[in-house]
C-alpha cells in the first residue's frame, strides 16, 4: 500500500511539473534550476488556489480556525483545522488529503454533514499544488515523519 501511494502522488507530481515544464522554454544553462524553478511554480499556483478557495475556513498562513478541535460553528459543525502540520493533516496519505480535497469528508464518512463538501471546481493539478504547498509550510521534523510515513520504501 505504501508503495502504491509513492507511486501514485509522484505520478501526479510528475505529470503536474511536465505540464509546467512544458509551458516554458529553458536553455542548457538554466537547467539546473529548472527543478527549484517548477516546484516554486507548482507551490505558486497551490497558494493562489488555496486564497481562493480554502482560506476562508482554514485561514491565513493554513493556521485553522480558532480552537477548531473544542469549537462548532453555529450549525454545531466542527471547525476547519490547521493545514500547515500542527494538526492533523499530515497523518493522511497524499491520497486521501487528495479525495478529502476532491470529495470532501464523505470520502472518510458517508454520514458526514458538514462544511468541507466535494469540490469538482478545482483541477487535479490544482489540487495537488494545493498539497504541495501545504507540504512545503509543514516543519522540517513533520516532513521527515510524513516523508518516513508515506514518501519511502
Amino acid at each position: 500500500m505504501k508503495k502504491n501511494t509513492k507511486l501514485i502522488f509522484f505520478v501526479n507530481l510528475l505529470l503536474l511539473t511536465t505540464f509546467i515544464s512544458n509551458c516554458v522554454q529553458y536553455t542548457d544553462e538554466s537547467f539546473p534550476a529548472n527543478k527549484n524553478k517548477e516546484l516554486e511554480e507548482v507551490i505558486s499556483l497551490g497558494i493562489k488556489v488555496y486564497e481562493a478557495n480554502c482560506i476562508k475556513c482554514h485561514k491565513a498562513e493554513l493556521k485553522g480556525a480558532e480552537n477548531w478541535k473544542t469549537n462548532r460553528d453555529e450549525d454545531g459543525h466542527r471547525l476547519a483545522p490547521p493545514l500547515n502540520g500542527y494538526g492533523h493533516s499530515w497523518h493522511h496519505s497524499p491520497e486521501q488529503i487528495f479525495n478529502t480535497i476532491r470529495y470532501g469528508l464523505v470520502y472518510f464518512d458517508p454520514n458526514y454533514e458538514g462544511k468541507m463538501n466535494a469540490n469538482d471546481k478545482l483541477t487535479d493539478e490544482e489540487i495537488w499544488a494545493v498539497i504541495e504547498y501545504m507540504y512545503s509550510i509543514w516543519p522540517e521534523d513533520v516532513q521527515s515523519k510524513y516523508d518516513e510515513m508515506y514518501l519511502s520504501d
